[in-house]
């Protein structure tokens, strides 16, 4: 195994740079994951590691486990705890991360397709993917100006749940376009919305289109939208949290889908 100890070492200043710079991970087309429990779901989902680093500490309590890294020849790295904490972004670290590679997604063609459109909290976009991933969705879409999917707090929100469901780039459209001609109907939330949401009929191939925090969906997405629906909000709040919301039509779509 490979000891670090020192800042000086090439690969610590390549984490460094892939914790903080998106355009860096984009070249690379890596990603760092961090936590124990995130590096054996990444194992689990057979998402590819280049290396697995960790303390000397966390070796001794987890000697069995990252002994059978071995057999997955994946490269294996001790860092110093001061060291392995500067790449760290938790306030506890556990002592584990690894660098991850970026996978080749490829759509695929379900009843419910989700498209990000524009969502920049790290927090609501990595709720939305592990909730697409636990109603079963299809594949995610996101439009340009969407946050970093591997920004550091959209993966641990995501609990792991990147690893399973497709997120494809679509900065033009043409994507949704395509699949728009394929027979999906293309659903947006809006509070200007003409149909009330749970008055829709869901059944079938539909892409629900959801947009920026403060803004909503651009207006490239509701011009070409087929339909424009409004979560009823009969104590009359404001809006609902983008991930909220989202949540509540996907939820929808699966218990229409599940009626006979």
């Amino acid at each position: 195994m490979i000891i670090i100890e020192s800042k000086s070492n090439s690969l610590f200043k390549n984490l460094k740079k892939l914790k903080d710079k998106k355009k860096y991970r984009d070249e690379k087309k890596q990603y760092i994951i961090e936590g124990f429990r995130f590096v054996k779901e990444a194992i689990k989902s057979n998402t590819c590691l280049e290396c697995v680093i960790f303390t000397e500490d966390f070796y001794k309590k987890e000697k069995e486990f990252i002994d059978s890294l071995e057999k997955l020849n994946i490269k294996l790295v001790i860092m110093t705890k001061i060291l392995l904490d500067e790449i760290c972004d938790t306030e506890n670290p556990q002592g584990i991360i690894a660098v991850a590679e970026f996978k080749d997604s490829v759509l695929n063609l379900g009843n419910m397709i989700i498209l990000i459109d524009k969502v920049q909290d790290p927090g609501n976009m990595g709720t939305i993917i592990r909730t697409a991933h636990a109603v079963g969705a299809s594949s995610i879409i996101i439009t340009k100006g969407t946050v970093d999917i591997y920004n550091d707090k959209v993966l641990r929100s995501s609990m792991g749940s990147i690893f399973y469901i497709p997120i494809i780039e679509d900065y033009n459209l043409d994507l949704v376009k395509k699949l728009k001609n394929q027979g999906y109907r293309l659903l947006v939330s809006s509070l200007q919305g003409e149909n009330n949401f749970f008055e829709e009929d869901l059944k079938g191939k539909v892409i629900i289109a959801v947009g920026n925090e403060g803004n909503g969906v651009s207006d490239e997405v509701y011009n070409i939208s087929d339909v424009k629906v409004k979560i009823p909000m009969p104590g009359n709040s404001e809006s609902l949290n983008v991930a909220i919301a989202t949540s509540v039509m996907m939820y929808e779509k699966l218990r229409q889908d599940s009626i006979n």
